[in-house]
């Protein structure tokens, strides 16, 4: 198959990009920075300098079966202000639109991501119908639900739609938790009682393959394991993991003060989440069922 895809060189992205090469498939990867070093053979796949926030200044001259957007808006770590948010917010629906009228002009199926935001309350798990809760962060991609809505309705490209739990690995902004936890310190924000679904990043970029093979047009897919887990479990044992020998609890109120609403309301919603579909449908199989087994193969 002909890939085009945007976020290829990120932490998911680049995972992708691994099986897409090992699949033998022909890929593109639209990237800022072409000359940057990967986490796979470059020589192997066509890179395209550009962004998809000046979609005028790439040059793409052929035809695409699929086009797979995992890119992340650029936003460093820290609190995020309500302006600052307007303006992240105005960047994500670029991000979003132009991409869509990319799918559009190449008249190809689009692998869109967005994430497994969802709020529950006590023993209530949500599935691919319940709608995505727009909230803390995830309220970036409100204008994600409209331009999906108008895409089902007109009918206007075949369109496969991946939420992935949060995701985690040897990689990413992951990483620096696990440098934390290798300094002896474990930081639990809020107290982290409230349920966060994960998955490993191996099983989620195996989920991706089978969505561009299959080509399951019109679904849309939760990506996580098979436990639904407390931030606190999933921290604790990361740090028991890496050698942390304390544990430091961030009270909520003064975390909402340091890190602000969006992000707060981000890290405290209570989420679970169910993977029935993807097994169902796509076959798919997690080779880390659980974060004890996940975390356990990132110990080098």
């Amino acid at each position: 198959m002909k890939i085009l895809q945007i976020g290829g060189t990120g932490f998911l992205g680049s995972h992708i990009a691994k099986r897409l090469i090992e699949r033998n498939h022909e890929l593109t990867i639209i990237t800022r920075n072409p000359d940057n070093e990967m986490s796979f053979d470059k020589s192997k796949v066509k890179l395209i300098k550009g962004d998809i926030l000046q979609p005028n200044d790439l040059n793409i001259s052929e035809k695409y079966d699929v086009l797979i957007y995992t890119a992340m808006i650029p936003f460093k770590p820290g609190r995020i202000s309500n302006r600052k948010f307007k303006e992240l917010e105005k960047i994500t629906r670029q991000y979003f639109q132009n991409t869509i009228d990319l799918a559009k002009k190449l008249s190809c199926t689009l692998i869109l991501t967005s994430g497994a935001s969802f709020e529950t309350k006590g023993d209530e798990v949500a599935d691919e119908n319940w709608a995505i809760t727009r909230k803390g962060m995830a309220a970036l991609g409100k204008c994600y639900d409209e331009m999906v809505s108008e895409i089902k309705i007109s009918n206007s490209i075949p369109l496969i739609e991946m939420l992935p739990a949060q995701i985690y690995g040897n990689g990413g902004m992951f990483n620096k938790l696990i440098s934390m936890a290798k300094s002896g310190r474990t930081i639990l924000l809020g107290g982290g009682n409230n349920f966060l679904p994960r998955v490993h990043v191996d099983d989620c970029a195996d989920a991706f393959l089978l969505a561009i093979e299959k080509q399951p047009v019109g679904k849309r897919f939760i990506i996580c394991d098979d436990l639904n887990a407390t931030v606190k479990d999933f921290m604790l044992h990361l740090g028991a993991a890496f050698g942390a020998n304390k544990t430091i609890i961030i009270p909520k109120i003064i975390l909402r003060m340091v890190i602000g609403k969006h992000i707060y309301n981000t890290l405290t919603m209570n989420t679970k989440v169910s993977n029935k579909r993807i097994k169902m449908e796509l076959g798919w199989q997690p080779k880390y069922p659980t974060y004890k087994e996940g975390i356990k193969s990132l110990i080098l």
